[in-house]
């Protein structure tokens, strides 16, 4: 097949490695199963089209078209979201249109891309199908449209993959047909996240062998909660450090934080196989990409006790918290670090779960999905 790609901001460039990393991995996935994948990512400053590829090792033809952005903020009666869905549309339609290669089937990553496609080109020739993955975004981009035309586009989607059962709920809710959803959690590369040499990994790094790490991986924004684990850092012992991987407008700085930035995904699986637990104290999710990463690195997993995480982990290797409560993410860090043995136990059960989780097999499934909603 011939597969148009549409993933707005998420797909990740070399001045943003962290964006959309899990959808990089699905896209290359699909291309080693044979199709033909292009993807539209709009950058934000012009409209002029450029082809670039700068991001690993990319299988699929990447179109990176400049786009104005005037963000998502209301002036008087006016939302500016609605200039910057008007700016990224016409540069998804531009990419289009000058693509050698004619797309048989439309895949994109969120709602929000499908609406940009739907705008650039309402008539909708194409199947459609859309990858949802943060049930509380459906009703914050539903917000930005007429009800009617949420409605009328929601039902000429050929077909959405949810990451979770909430997710694949509240689709149903919005009179989507059970038929018409895929329920595909996350998955990620087996092969890349796995068990390595902790000890070797460190001296690579510079990283000390005496210390027992903690590791956080996503945006440095209040729903993550990096500050949370922050906090939780003054409250443990002398013997503990911590890595935190991302960005975001949150500032860390503690004395025990041993690196804290963005890396690219190569590096990201590296860090996690010298890491001793992994922590994550978020507000909301869909299926945490994360979170399989970490389990397919045999770690220990610290997290929240909401019913998306609910259904990545089981106790045998997570233990989920209050996210807003520093005193059970301190009490959990210490029950994981303080044993040994225990830690071996729930590295051991991460992986045997993780086994579950497998990127290829997702792709396949999701693949199989498309051809039988093309019948």
């Amino acid at each position: 097949m011939n597969i148009l790609v549409v993933a707005g901001n998420n797909y990740p460039s070399s001045a943003e490695p962290q964006n959309g990393t899990f959808v990089y991995k699905l896209i290359q996935e699909f291309v080693l199963l044979g199709n033909n994948v292009s993807v539209v990512a709009p950058q934000k400053y012009s409209l002029k089209m450029k082809y670039n590829v700068d991001y690993g090792e990319e299988s699929a033809v990447i179109f990176r078209p400049k786009s104005l952005s005037f963000s998502n903020k209301k002036i008087w009666f006016i939302n500016t979201i609605y200039f910057t869905n008007y700016f990224q549309s016409k540069a998804i339609k531009n990419a289009v249109s000058n693509m050698i290669l004619k797309p048989e089937i439309i895949y994109c990553h969120f709602i929000v891309s499908g609406l940009l496609y739907n705008q650039a080109f309402p008539n909708l020739k194409l199947p459609v199908f859309i990858a949802v993955g943060e049930y509380n975004n459906i009703d914050v981009i539903r917000k930005n449209y007429k009800s009617e035309y949420y409605s009328e586009f929601i039902n000429k989607v050929s077909g959405f993959i949810a990451v979770s059962p909430q997710i694949k709920d509240k689709l149903i809710s919005l009179g989507v047909q059970e038929k018409n959803i895929i329920l595909e959690p996350n998955g990620t590369d087996l092969n890349k996240f796995k068990p390595r040499n902790k000890k070797e990994l460190r001296a690579r790094y510079g990283l000390p062998l005496d210390k027992k790490i903690i590791l956080f991986v996503g945006r440095f924004i209040e729903s993550k909660g990096p500050l949370r684990v922050q906090e939780a850092l003054y409250k443990l012992g002398d013997d503990v450090s911590a890595i935190f991987i991302g960005k975001g407008p949150q500032q860390l700085n503690h004395p025990k934080i041993l690196f804290s930035g963005a890396l690219g995904h190569n590096t990201v699986a590296e860090y996690m196989a010298l890491a001793d637990v992994f922590v994550l104290p978020t507000l909301h999710e869909g299926s945490s990409n994360v979170i399989v990463e970490a389990m397919a690195s045999g770690l220990p997993i610290v997290s929240s006790n909401l019913p998306e995480i609910r259904v990545q982990c089981k106790s045998d290797f997570a233990t989920l918290v209050d996210p807003m409560n520093v005193d059970e993410i301190v009490n959990a860090l210490n029950n994981i670090l303080g044993d040994g043995n225990l830690r071996e136990i729930m590295s051991q059960s991460a992986l045997k779960a993780s086994k579950h989780f497998d990127i290829n097999q997702r792709a396949q499934r999701i693949l199989e999905f498309i051809k039988q909603n093309l019948e």
